[in-house]
């Protein structure tokens, strides 16, 4: 049963200027810790172990007994080789925590109990913060704090907010690589590594396609614009990065989809199970869903230019959008088409059960519906490059564009 801090508490985050300004003013204690514990870590990770030193001494409003874990778990990972050691978690019991010098005498301690404190002991300062006992939204949970005796009452309150700092996010990743399978231990090792050099370069593409992934960390850089998680096992994504432009996560085993960022252009989602979609962001472009086990389609943007449906269950599409340049809805159940925007290059609706085609549009390039059942076509435009209509009931052919590079009709 987690822990949950009320309010009252300092920031969750603070920025580096903000951690040296405090390091040079009016020493807190929480500083001269830090003198006592700095050597355990490198120059480039001291900033980041500091933010996390100060996450354990003024704990963020919706703290939980995991995250004090990671917290230290994550200062045993910056450290070197060997001073991890320094660094306990759970010593003496589950629910105490605590950092030693070289002659092994207490630098900092955190102790959890069972009626609710949270005490950060460190250089002879101690405060104790009150954690949440009163119910949230009508639920209320009874759980034993672990190593200690005794039942309490603690809310269930609402999740904490995305992660602000790399500290946080490397406490959430870390928990997620500890928990893997041993057979996907090593492939959650290897993202865990990609996401924190996204997060330290800025870089906004974080490509973990072919991970031998089951699961994704609850949270993702919110920087990022271009995701790709392709071929991996993923039943489920959690909430997605804000700023996302491009989603590929073919190949998975995905039966649904979360929210999608309202700035989304690019969806490819071929290759899964999924038995439906989410509503679609305004400003999406690109959506490439075949391989699915679709049976209907939502609403489309009106600004969609590329939709690829097949090899899904539709019996029917619904009102294209203007925009659409590309349609490929092959080997579906197909008995008829809506409108064609006037402005469709690409036409592919083989494998289904049309019996006859709309109006073709003057744009038209490609046309592919073999194996329906077509007896006649509507006039073809004049710009018509590839005509591709075997296996159907023709008995004729309409006249023929003199721009026809392929034509197949046995």
């Amino acid at each position: 049963m987690p822990f949950h801090i009320g309010s009252g508490c300092l920031p969750a985050t603070i920025s580096n200027r903000r951690i040296y300004r405090i390091a040079w003013s009016d020493t807190p204690p929480e500083m001269s810790s830090w003198e006592k514990m700095k050597e355990f870590f490198c120059s480039t990770h001291q900033t980041e172990a500091l933010e996390c030193i100060w996450a354990i001494c003024h704990p963020p409003a919706g703290t939980t007994r995991e995250d004090v874990v990671n917290r230290f778990e994550l200062l045993r990972t910056l450290a070197y080789a060997g001073w991890e050691e320094s660094i306990h978690s759970g010593q003496h019991g589950e629910n105490y925590f605590c950092i030693l010098d070289e002659d092994s005498q207490e630098i900092l301690s955190v102790t959890l109990d069972d009626a609710g404190n949270y005490t950060v002991n460190c250089q002879g300062y101690s405060e104790t913060h009150r954690l949440t006992l009163d119910t949230a939204q009508g639920e209320e949970g009874t759980g034993h704090a672990e190593g200690a005796s005794g039942t309490f009452r603690t809310s269930f309150l609402p999740a904490t907010t995305a992660p602000q700092t790399p500290a946080e996010y490397d406490a959430v990743w870390s928990a997620w690589r500890r928990a893997a399978p041993a057979e996907e231990s090593r492939g959650r090792a290897a993202v865990v590594q990609k996401m924190r050099a996204c997060l330290n370069n800025g870089n906004a593409v974080l490509n973990v396609g072919e991970s031998g992934l089951t699961t994704l960390p609850d949270c993702l850089p919110a920087h990022i614009t271009t995701l790709v998680i392709s071929d991996n096992n993923l039943t489920s994504l959690p909430a997605l990065p804000p700023e996302l432009r491009t989603l590929e996560v073919s190949g998975n085993q995905l039966t649904s989809l979360p929210v999608l960022p309202p700035g989304l252009l690019e969806l490819s989602i071929f290759n899964n199970p999924l038995t439906h979609l989410p509503a679609l962001p305004s400003g999406l472009c690109k959506l490439w869903i075949f391989g699915n086990q679709l049976t209907s389609l939502p609403v489309l943007p009106s600004g969609l230019q590329e939709l690829s449906v097949s090899d899904n269950q539709l019996a029917s599409l619904p009102a294209l959008p203007s925009e659409l340049c590309k349609l490929w809805a092959y080997n579906n159940q197909l008995t008829s088409l809506p409108a064609l925007p006037s402005g469709l290059q690409e036409l592919s609706v083989s494998d289904n059960q049309l019996a006859s085609l709309p109006a073709l549009p003057s744009e038209l390039c490609k046309l592919w519906a073999y194996n329906n059942r077509l007896t006649s076509l509507p006039a073809l435009p004049s710009g018509l490059k590839e005509l591709i209509v075997s296996g159907n009931r023709l008995t004729s052919l309409p006249v023929l564009p003199s721009e026809l590079k392929e034509l197949m009709v046995s």
